[in-house]
């Protein structure tokens, strides 16, 4: 996420999500969809996401992993099952978040689970061939 103030003046999002109160941006650039004009509205609902992500430590895991899963698909638009389950398995990443936050599971099943929520909102599909971006 960017924000437009001035002509030519484009701040970072943590910056000004946090510390940037004192500018008076007209336009709100997200890092996808479209322009926001209603600046803060559009600060509180992401003061609000950043807090919610920064007090549940494994809310903001299971994001994180969805977001990769989510990257992944936008990169390959379609994937077979074996080739998804090997770039998870290759992922170190996801290694690396589970352990820490989802030891008690497994990899498979914690990126199952995963895909299956990005599959209830839309952004992804499954069947049994394979998994694709939605």
């Amino acid at each position: 996420m960017g924000v437009h103030g001035k002509p030519g003046e484009f701040i970072s999002s943590g910056f000004f999500v946090w510390g940037g109160d004192q500018l008076t941006p007209l336009h709100v650039i997200p890092g996808h969809g479209g322009v926001f004009g209603d600046v803060d509205r559009a600060l509180d609902t992401a003061r609000r996401r950043l807090s919610g992500l920064q007090g549940d430590p494994v809310k903001h895991a299971r994001h994180a992993m969805k977001v990769l899963m989510k990257f992944k698909l936008l990169e390959l638009h379609a994937v077979s099952r074996a080739d998804w389950a090997e770039w998870v398995g290759g992922t170190l990443y996801f290694e690396r978040i589970r352990a820490r936050f989802f030891a008690g599971e497994t990899l498979a099943a914690l990126t199952e689970d995963l895909l299956a929520e990005l599959i209830a909102a839309g952004a992804a599909q499954s069947d049994a061939l394979g998994v694709r971006n939605a």
